[in-house]
């Protein structure tokens, strides 16, 4: 998934919404969030504050130190009530993860799916995968990144490892919606789509609470998207 602003341009404006198949939303408040120790602790701090409903998708999940506090969290809202709904790669978590991570998590109340688990019957269907990393909280506040969740986005110091550079941005406002219905649009691909209740109303828009105005790419698997507003 990618986050792109307005041109200013109505020819090009057309071409891209054409091209990506996401309109333009104003009204947003976007932060730019730079590598793992500012993205991190700002979708830390959603979750915690997650009351109705959380939307987690991402390609990496390491069971580490990070892996385990994510799952922590995680778990703690969904054993309050709130609606936690993960969906991850197989093929990204190959071996990353044990079963007990994530049945722990389904204990939990946690809805987990994985995208794409290899199958014997159709064994070159893996190489569809699906890359996004997103986390959307309440409707009201979204997450866009490449960081995965694992100790590897956050370096090693003692080792002299830098941290893996990758920026994210925490969205605000009516282009939240459109990660909401993107992340649904993947969660349907693997099973019974998203609840009508997660979803925002076409007819009950956001309210406007910042000035940029920003288009959600959706680059969902299999798709060039992406490529193609390149």
């Amino acid at each position: 998934m990618a986050l792109a602003g307005e041109t200013h341009d109505p020819v090009l404006e057309r071409a891209f919404t054409r091209i990506t198949g996401g309109d333009v939303r104003g009204g947003n408040a976007v932060r730019l969030l730079k590598d793992a120790d500012e993205n991190y602790p700002a979708w830390l701090e959603a979750i915690e504050k997650a009351r109705t409903c959380i939307l987690f998708e991402n390609y990496i999940v390491d069971e580490d130190r990070t892996g385990r506090r994510f799952a922590d969290a995680l778990a703690e809202r969904a054993s309050q009530g709130v609606r936690v709904y993960f969906l991850y790669d197989w093929f990204g978590c190959f071996g990353r993860a044990s079963t007990s991570f994530w049945a722990e998590l389904v204990q939990a109340g946690v809805e987990v799916r994985t995208f794409n688990r290899f199958s014997a019957e159709a064994p070159l269907a893996w190489i569809r995968r699906n890359h996004r990393k997103v986390l959307a909280i309440d409707g009201s506040v979204a997450f866009v990144s490449g960081l995965c969740v694992s100790d590897r986005w956050l370096g090693d110091p003692v080792h002299g490892v830098e941290p893996w550079h990758d920026t994210g941005v925490e969205l605000r406002g009516p282009v939240v919606a459109d990660v909401v219905r993107a992340f649904a649009e993947t969660w349907a691909l693997t099973g019974a789509a998203l609840p009508d209740a997660e979803l925002p109303s076409h007819k009950d828009p956001a309210d406007e609470v910042g000035s940029v105005t920003a288009r959600i790419v959706a680059c969902r698997p299999g798709e060039m998207s992406a490529y193609r507003l390149d």
